[in-house]
């Protein structure tokens, strides 16, 4: 066979080789982009709900958010329909006391303050100041500097330290609520386990009986937590005590552990020991290297628990050999972890390519890959942890997590009912909605503009382009390389014949590189870079998902409140403002119709006062209803005989007049009122969100494209429910205000005109009527004398 036949069948059947291969990877890539697109359509849709437009939206539903609450606020502040009762008081007290009381000694001391100070973001308590009012409320020296139950009372009421109790009350429930949202939220066992882990890290410096609640649902043998979520929740402890972000205020880790031994050391010891196998901590993400450390800090805080050692010895998985518990475990999990790691410790590129790989082939890789293989790196530490991470919780721990948000979510209600109802408001002046929600938007976008360059309107595309080219190209690329060795190969056999040319041929290295399609960059860089890009989008997810519940517990907070306090609030209001008018228009139509009945009876109606002659036909009472009858006359004979009652009509008269003209500033007080409320209208009417039926159902849209990307179940309709749920309340009270101001401001005044004119045409007629009586009188006097 001559040479160039030889070539050409090497080659051919190096083609039919590399055919078959690209066959068997072309389903592996199909296989890897079919499971990759679905998450990467996912993080789109997530890019087009975190648009611009959207936080624009976002931001101006805060705002509206905010600029309501105010309002109410204002409103709740001024009108009360009940001081803070002295129950509340001595309960918000309590409340508050049990948090600065960071250690339960039951006292309060410097270090205390400075702590919550802290931890809360009081400045009015930091630096010196906790010193001055230490040395200014602690009137019981003997004790120490610390401030008992009786002189924090006077502490909190000091005038440097407003709203004190109402405000690191409401912080502490804030962060309540947001813990009660992630646990309610979560779905994976680990996001779960470390929310459980934050709520004992906030409520262990307040409340110890709420935290052996939760041991106990734990450890009990009866629990129906698996132990697996036990033995999370074990990690999670130790990671939070390392972790810079940790606010405990006391250790935590060794406080469960306590009550774990004391409530169920059986179950306890169970979950360490499913934390000693090394298959179990590799499958749920944790890094398998510092498995023996987080095993040794466990056992120490059990081992430190009154009882612990005991329960070790009985239940324990080892022996105690090395003389305490915590090195013994840490011998024996770094033996099996370091066992664990050499068999599943990927080789790298040259190591998997093996010690007995010829040449040829370590060139082939060389070309291809730069001499770095597509398992190079070995195990990924971030993407273990991260795929460990996405253990789903089982059905029960769900069930027993969904039970134990409700109760914190609760409980966050009540005390942020405590501080609503001792304040009069719903929140602090400094709360701010729509900077939680710009936050959090910003926040959440920093996973979305990592993933934009996979995921954006370019990016599956090109992923899908470099994936088709990886397997026709790399087709070329391999073939190129091997019509390269082949005639490599064929010089160096002339050469050892004694082809000198030959040898001069074989020994020159062709600049593969420039020779290659690029198609390899899809394994070497592309996904490489997606590989590593994953793990930080999934914790900056995790993060976003924190921030979200966050926002969603602030704003559920609010809606609570304002749910509870408005409606009592304007009820009463409606019910008092209703009842002002109608005793003002009852007394109106009584004071007139009592005028007008004396109009009447003064021109001689209804046995009004006649010609006052005396009759020649008088007889004597004879009965005794007739007697009485005329000692009531003879006593009422000083009125009567006035001129017919002419000085009690002008006293009557005087009364009215200053009756009318306090009726007038009424008027005028109704009609203040009346522009308060109608300004009020006004500036509510500037809040377009509630006070137009298409700006409202457009903004509440466009939330729900931002709401699908978090929302479990279908987002309703929305169109019409602005109108249906009566949401536009701006719109309500700047109709209903402007209507009602028309109505007062005219009825007040015309009232007031008209009965002081009535006031005058009564006079006039009341003089009428004298002026006919007296004529009457004249003119029976002469027909008297006359007929004598």
């Amino acid at each position: 066979m001559d040479e160039d036949a030889f070539k050409a069948s090497a080659s051919k059947n190096i083609e039919k080789v590399v055919n078959k291969s690209m066959a068997k990877l072309n389903v592996s890539v199909d296989k890897f982009m079919v499971s990759v697109s679905p998450a990467l359509g996912q993080v789109s849709d997530w890019l087009s709900g975190f648009g611009e437009k959207i936080q624009d939206s976002l931001e101006e539903f805060g705002t509206t958010v905010d600029r309501s609450q105010k309002i109410f606020d204002q409103v709740t502040s001024k009108i009360s329909l009940k001081a803070a009762s002295p129950e509340d008081e001595k309960e918000i007290l309590d409340q508050t006391f049990q948090i600065f009381d960071t250690d339960g000694s039951g006292a309060i001391t410097i270090v205390n303050m400075h702590q919550i100070a802290d931890l809360y973001g009081i400045t009015a308590l930091q630096g010196k100041k906790a010193e001055s009012l230490m040395d200014k409320y602690n009137t019981d020296t003997k004790s120490g500097r610390e401030i008992d139950r009786d002189e924090y009372e006077g502490l909190v009421k000091d005038d440097s330290l407003p709203n004190l109790m109402v405000n690191i009350l409401r912080k502490y429930t804030k962060k309540l609520s947001v813990i009660g949202g992630s646990v309610g939220l979560a779905s994976m066992r680990a996001e779960l386990a470390e929310s459980m882990v934050d709520y004992v890290s906030l409520v262990s410096a307040k409340n110890l009986t709420k935290i052996e609640v939760l041991t106990r649902q734990l450890v009990d043998q009866s629990s129906v937590v698996p132990v697996e979520f036990l033995a999370d929740i074990w990690y999670e402890f130790r990671q939070n005590s390392h972790s810079p972000d940790n606010s405990a205020l006391v250790d935590i880790g060794q406080l469960f552990a306590n009550d774990s031994i004391k409530l169920g050391p059986e179950r306890t010891l169970q979950a360490i020991n499913e934390l000693c196998n090394c298959t179990f901590y590799a499958a749920e993400g944790f890094a398998v290297e510092d498995q023996d450390d987080v095993v040794k800090e466990v056992v120490t805080w059990v081992s430190n628990a009154p009882g612990g050692k005991d329960a070790l010895k009985k239940y324990g998985k080892i022996e105690n050999t090395a003389g305490n518990w915590a090195d013994s475990y840490y011998n024996y999990v770094h033996e099996k972890s370091e066992k664990y790691m050499k068999a599943h410790t990927a080789a790298s590129g040259n190591r998997a390519m093996g010690s007995t790989a010829s040449t040829h082939a370590r060139e082939l890789q060389e070309a291809l890959l730069g001499g770095k293989s597509a398992a190079a790196n070995g195990q990924d530490p971030d993407a273990d942890r991260v795929s460990g991470s996405g253990q789903p919780a089982r059905p029960e721990t769900l069930a027993f997590a969904k039970e134990f948000s409700q109760e914190i979510l609760d409980d966050a209600h009540d005390k942020n009912k405590l501080a609503s109802d001792f304040s009069g408001t719903s929140s602090d002046a400094l709360d701010s909605v729509a900077n939680d929600m710009s936050g959090m938007v910003k926040k959440t976008q920093s996973f979305l503009t990592t993933m934009d360059k996979f995921a954006g309107p370019q990016g599956q595309d090109n992923l899908k382009k470099e994936a088709n080219n990886f397997i026709h190209g790399t087709s070329r690329d391999i073939l190129t390389i091997s019509n390269s060795q082949i005639d490599r190969a064929v010089d160096t056999a002339k050469c050892t014949a004694g082809d000198q040319l030959a040898c001069e041929n074989g020994g020159k290295k062709l600049d593969m590189p420039m020779q290659m399609s690029g198609a390899m960059v899809f394994l070497t860089s592309t996904t490489s870079e997606l590989k590593s890009a994953l793990p930080t989008v999934i914790d900056n997810l995790k993060f976003a998902k924190k921030e979200v519940s966050a926002v969603s517990s602030a704003i559920k907070s609010i809606m609570q409140m304002l749910g509870l306090k408005a409606p009592p609030i304007f009820k009463q209001i409606s019910k008092l403002y209703k009842l002002a008018w109608i005793g003002y228009f009852s007394f109106f139509f009584l004071f007139t119709f009592t005028m007008l009945f004396y109009a009447f009876w003064s021109s001689g109606w209804f046995g009004g006062p006649q010609a006052n002659v005396a009759s020649p036909d008088y007889e004597p009472p004879q009965t005794f209803g007739q007697r009485l009858r005329t000692c009531c006359n003879s006593c009422l004979a000083c009125v009567n005989g006035c001129c017919s009652g002419h000085l009690v009509f002008w006293s009557c008269m005087l009364l009215a007049q200053v009756i009318v003209l306090l009726l007038f500033i009424t008027s005028l007080v109704i009609c203040l009122l009346t522009g308060v409320q109608a300004f009020l209208g006004a500036g509510c009417a500037q809040i377009y969100l509630i006070g137009d039926d298409d700006v409202c159902s457009a903004a509440l849209n466009l939330v729900k494209i931002f709401l699908r990307t978090f929302a479990v179940k279908e987002v309703p309709d929305l169109d019409d429910v602005c109108s249906r749920e009566r949401l536009l309340t701006c719109a309500l009270i700047r109709d209903e205000i402007q209507a009602s101001a028309i109505k007062v401001i005219i009825g007040a005044m015309l009232a007031s005109v008209l009965s002081f004119q009535m006031l005058l045409d009564s006079a006039t007629k009341h003089e009428r009527a004298r002026c006919i009586r007296l004529l009457d009188e004249d003119e029976k006097k002469g027909l008297a004398a006359s007929s004598s």
